[in-house]
């Protein structure tokens, strides 16, 4: 599997909320693949911008960007922010895990 971002203006995350919760039981949906979307402050990304974690084989992105044509502002993000984004998000979610094995040990 491959982890990428992509990002799109603050004004569009309505719509990419929208677009990302359409056909959640379709046999290729943004739900059933699962997706993290977050806020540029958050991630270390640029002002007024939001950014979307997805982690999937080729196959899907290739679907994904079919569907990200709907909503112009959507783009992948710069290579070098994209590995300092990805990162922060799985440091974020192995930080997660260790406190879940804490707490339930």
């Amino acid at each position: 599997m491959e982890a990428r971002i992509y990002e799109c203006e603050s004004k569009d995350q309505g719509k990419l909320k929208t677009l990302l919760s359409k056909d959640p039981y379709a046999d290729i949906s943004f739900s059933k693949q699962g997706y993290k979307l977050k806020e540029w402050k958050v991630v270390g990304g640029e002002a007024d911008k939001y950014y979307l974690y997805i982690k999937a084989e080729p196959d899907f992105f290739k679907w994904a960007e079919e569907k990200f044509k709907e909503l112009p502002s959507i783009k992948r993000t710069a290579k070098e922010l994209e590995q300092k984004i990805i990162a922060n998000i799985e440091a974020e979610d192995n930080a997660a895990e260790v406190g879940m094995g804490a707490i339930f040990g």
